[in-house]
């Protein structure tokens, strides 16, 4: 038995060939955990080659796994990632109506590059292979697999939300997504909500659950907490806010992030508690985002505007409420900024999951997490502050009281969620999902030796 993973990206980039250094690699929960799958047992990774120097890389041995890559001509990318991926599939699996593209020559190319998937798949597995395909970007792999006789044992992961029937509906390819995934033998989610959405779904174009909700879970994502712990050393310049209680946030530049409500959360804060100013800052670290497509320059833009004012408004020579930084941050920093803070302010529009908040408990020993609703972790973190990220005020209020939350309760919520945190973490995701796998193969030969007598 082997291992077949399929994925957008890439385990490792190659974006020189001439420049040390110039291996990029792929880092994240998901990542995290395929790596180590694959790195103990074995087996291949498809993905696809959008490295600069990816090119002379087709197919590269990377300790126990190979990584075979898939290469998309200009038309290709446009039309399958950047258009029907995050023109269409990104912005109606996050309720952004207004946002939704549709064409059908996308959909045409979204189908192509999948076609292309499964053609690099069939070339890399034998009978006993296990197929485990991940995200949106994938999502008609499974049918075009079980269209070529693959009769192998196919497992389908979602990673961002999933909506309800009624919002789903608007996609005119609806019905072949759902068709294509419930192609799969097991389909997991990251909650229960995302989870009974998609049965909906199956029930709405399929006309039935029966077969399907059997071999549908939730599995929240976990992280490596041996690796997400205290750091013992602070930077100077953290040491050097002194006196003050860190509010800390980091988040990609994207609109399902609710950057903007964010400052104005905390305009609204200091607007109703001036006796607040001085005694915390804001640290806002945003991660540059597809920097070359004019709608997110001009939500930089806005974000920024934003920042300045509420800086002007309250600000003086000796003290600033928020402290912008849009790069990204090495992880040692990151550690350390979990570590010092009293909040992680993670409100974001929505999101499929949010792995920052686990990070968060992981590391801090005596903060405070207050978490959008509609984050797909405020399901498991029931000790966090659960606010509505479109209102203001709940986010100023939820920040006032965070900041005056006395330390026994702070210690109580905290110790509730290390305990969800480290249950859950990265290697239990990846168990439970490679023991059902094996179970459902078990149960599959029963009956088939059954079947026979």
């Amino acid at each position: 038995m082997s291992y077949l993973v399929a994925t957008s990206r890439c385990p490792i980039s190659h974006e020189s060939l001439e420049n040390r250094g110039s291996v990029k690699e792929n880092v994240g929960g998901v990542a995290t955990a395929l790596k180590r799958m694959l790195g103990e047992n074995g087996g291949t990774w498809v993905c696809w080659g959008n490295g600069k120097a990816d090119s002379h890389y087709p197919i590269e041995n990377v300790g126990r796994y190979k990584v075979v890559r898939v290469f998309l001509s200009r038309e290709e990318k446009n039309g399958f990632y950047d258009q029907f991926s995050n023109e269409t599939l990104w912005p109606l699996f996050h309720y952004f109506r207004s946002r939704i593209k549709f064409s059908k020559s996308s959909y045409s190319y979204y189908l192509k590059v999948n076609e292309k998937f499964r053609d690099k798949i069939l070339e890399n597995i034998s009978n006993d292979t296990d197929i485990w395909i991940h995200d949106y970007q994938l999502a008609l792999l499974p049918k075009l697999l079980r269209e070529a006789r693959i009769n192998n044992h196919i497992t389908f992961t979602w990673h961002i939300p999933w909506v309800s029937e009624e919002f789903f509906s608007i996609l005119p390819e609806a019905r072949q997504i759902i068709q294509s995934i419930t192609s799969s033998d097991l389909i997991t989610f990251h909650t229960r909500l995302y989870r009974d959405h998609f049965l909906s779904c199956t029930k709405r174009f399929l006309g039935r659950e029966t077969g399907i909700k059997s071999k549908v879970l939730a599995v929240p994502l976990g992280i490596d907490t041996s690796y997400y712990s205290p750091r013992k050393t602070i930077p100077t310049s953290l040491a050097n806010i002194k006196n003050k209680d860190i509010i800390f946030s980091i988040d990609r530049l994207d609109y399902t992030k609710g950057l903007v409500n964010r400052v104005m959360a905390i305009d609204a804060l200091l607007k109703k508690h001036s006796i607040l100013r001085g005694k915390f800052v804001y640290i806002m670290v945003v991660n540059p985002s597809r920097t070359t497509i004019s709608e997110y320059r001009a939500m930089k833009r806005e974000l920024e505007m934003n920042i300045g004012r509420v800086n002007g408004k309250y600000g003086d020579f000796s003290w600033m409420p928020i402290i912008y930084m849009y790069r990204s941050i090495s992880d040692n920093l990151l550690k350390s900024l979990y570590t010092r803070a009293k909040i992680a302010f993670i409100a974001p529009l929505i999101d499929g999951l949010n792995l920052v908040s686990k990070e968060f408990v992981s590391v801090s020993e005596d903060g405070i997490i207050i978490i959008s609703k509609f984050a797909g972790a405020a399901e498991e973190l029931s000790g966090a502050v659960k606010v509505n990220p479109y209102s203001i005020g709940d986010m100023a209020d939820a920040l006032f009281v965070a900041l005056n939350m006395k330390e026994d309760e702070i210690r109580g919520r905290m110790n509730q969620m290390k305990h969800i945190v480290t249950k859950h973490d990265l290697n239990w995701w990846l168990s439970t999902i490679l023991r059902t796998i094996r179970k459902q193969k078990r149960n599959a030969n029963a009956w088939n030796v059954n079947g026979s007598d």
